[in-house]
């Protein structure tokens, strides 16, 4: 049987001095974020050498291989690889196309790192280079070629939105990780982060950043106005549920409930009974 040809790399280059945009994923995530960057190029360069795929199954087994295991640092790695596909470490348009993280620098590298191999084939749906004549061992495929190859099964139109959906649901949970730490930041009792469901996260998003600023600002006036007998909320409490009646369409000032009250009370009307009405009262009473 003939030997399988090398797809990936041994080695990378990594720069001494690295360019800004995996700077900034450092000044937003520490060197967690360095790291994890680092990690997902090694992915790349030593598996399929010019991109790698990023589903669902597919990142639970980066976690897995890497030991990552709580909650807290799978979704640490999610909000990273969102923030690199949103500082266009890696492209954005692919990975919402196709659920692969790749970028110009990243094949121009492997086709560098290749140019001596016979043969390199490559997915024309998945470059990002112009080929020409700098990478003449380079073949170029085409993506619906090779899947026939593989006899992979059922509608190809299907599959393409069951992809983009899954798209769609690991930006959407990125987008209300990341809203949640904002506004967990915010919060003063930092109590129970670990009990906030990623359902409740979900909720909080649908709700709208600004909607939920304004919540946790009409909560702290409440806290103000009952300072001497109301305690706050622990966080958990507060954004699994307690946020709810300080949202716009439910939140009522406490003031504005008493003066309700008194006023529905002092606007209760008498009525004035007849004398027959009198009467009859007062046999039934003597009965």
């Amino acid at each position: 049987m003939a030997r399988r040809p090398k797809v990936g790399l041994d080695y990378f280059e990594l720069d001494c001095c690295m360019n800004e945009k995996v700077r900034l994923i450092q000044a937003e995530f520490g060197l967690k974020g360095f790291a994890i960057v680092v990690k997902l190029f090694q992915k790349i360069y030593g598996e399929l050498g010019y991109y790698c795929e990023w589903t669902e199954d597919s990142s639970l087994l980066f976690m897995s291989e890497n030991g990552v295991s709580s909650r807290d640092e799978k979704n640490l790695i999610t909000e990273i690889v969102s923030a690199c596909i949103r500082r266009n470490i890696f492209s954005k348009k692919l990975f919402d196309e196709f659920r692969i993280l790749t970028s110009e620098s990243v094949q121009e590298t492997y086709l560098n790192a290749v140019s001596r191999r016979e043969k390199v084939e490559v997915k024309k749906e998945y470059l990002l280079v112009n080929v020409g004549k700098n990478y003449k061992n380079v073949v170029i495929n085409e993506l619906n070629v090779d899947r026939n190859k593989k006899n992979v099964d059922g509608n190809t139109q299907s599959r393409e939105e069951k992809s983009k959906e899954e798209n769609k649901n690991i930006m959407r949970k990125a987008e209300a990780l990341a809203l949640f730490e904002e506004l967990w930041k915010m919060y003063s009792v930092k109590k129970g982060k670990g009990q906030v469901s990623l359902t409740a996260k979900l909720r909080l998003l649908k709700v709208g950043r600004d909607e939920m600023i304004r919540a946790i600002g009409r909560y702290k006036t409440e806290l103000e106005k009952d300072s001497d007998w109301r305690r706050p909320q622990n966080g958990s409490t507060f954004f699994n549920s307690g946020y709810v009646d300080y949202l716009d369409a439910n939140y009522v000032p406490s003031d504005q409930k008493k003066a309700r009250s008194k006023n529905q009370f002092h606007n209760f009307q008498q009525r004035e009974r007849t004398k027959s009405e009198m009467s009859d009262l007062e046999k039934q009473l003597l009965r």
